[in-house]
């Protein structure tokens, strides 16, 4: 009677062990799970002037140097919204946030005359995306050093660290939070 109670116990401890592998071998996702949907920025060109397709190239840039997310263009007024504008200097290009991803681009026709078209918008959508400029004495390879790098900076690539700051960054907010610096967002 004794072997049968140990053969018992054994077999009741192999199945629970066994039971408990199954249990974390199958807690993970399975190896061909999609991977989250990237949060959606939906944004127009409606008013982007020669700027449109310099646009959409810097749109093409950070959704892939950030997965996390996806400019999209729609042809309707979106809360992110491009215009291209015109001074009497001509180099005033600037963003105004409205809460993270939504706000307007203003793209000055001056500055595609002395800088790279591209370059100035994926620094300026850089703001809409939380980042903010880097100053005077800024390298080129930082699409947020903007004017600071001279004309003759024709990078349009965000590095390592500019894409990753914008994914840490979207990894807690969402579209329309505030983003520290500019200000509260407005209703409407």
């Amino acid at each position: 009677m004794e072997i049968v109670a140990v053969r018992r116990r054994a077999m009741n401890l192999m199945a629970a062990v066994l039971c408990a592998g199954a249990v974390v071998v199958g807690a993970g996702a399975p190896a061909n799970a999609a991977e989250p949907e990237p949060e959606v920025i939906p944004i127009d060109l409606l008013l982007a002037g020669s700027f449109a397709d310099s646009v959409r190239d810097a749109m093409d840039i950070w959704n892939r140097a950030v997965p996390s997310i996806k400019f999209v263009e729609q042809d309707t007024p979106a809360a992110l919204r491009v215009k291209e504008y015109t001074t009497a200097n001509g180099t005033a290009s600037h963003s105004f946030l409205n809460g993270l991803g939504r706000g307007w681009v203003y793209l000055e026709t001056g500055d595609a005359q002395k800088y790279k078209p591209s370059r100035i918008a994926v620094h300026e959508l850089g703001h809409i995306l939380s980042l903010s400029d880097l100053g005077p004495g800024s390298v080129c390879s930082k699409v947020m050093s903007g004017a600071w790098a001279g004309p003759e900076c024709t990078n349009d690539q965000p590095d390592a660290e500019e894409a990753a700051e914008v994914a840490d960054f979207f990894a807690t907010h969402d579209v329309g939070d505030p983003v520290p610096g500019w200000g509260t967002p407005s209703e409407g």
